[in-house]
């Protein structure tokens, strides 16, 4: 049973360190927003 627990303490600190470098969060805008320039052309 404490192999168990060993197993799976390991895999949450895996792919807490796989999560951490995948850099969940804010990258960029949405392709689908438009950015600033188009919309000075615009108008």
């Amino acid at each position: 049973m404490s192999k168990n627990i060993v197993n799976f303490f390991h895999t949450l600190i895996i792919a807490g360190v796989l999560f951490s470098f995948s850099g969940c969060g804010y990258k960029a805008d949405p392709i689908y927003a438009p950015s600033d320039k188009q919309e000075t052309k615009q108008q």
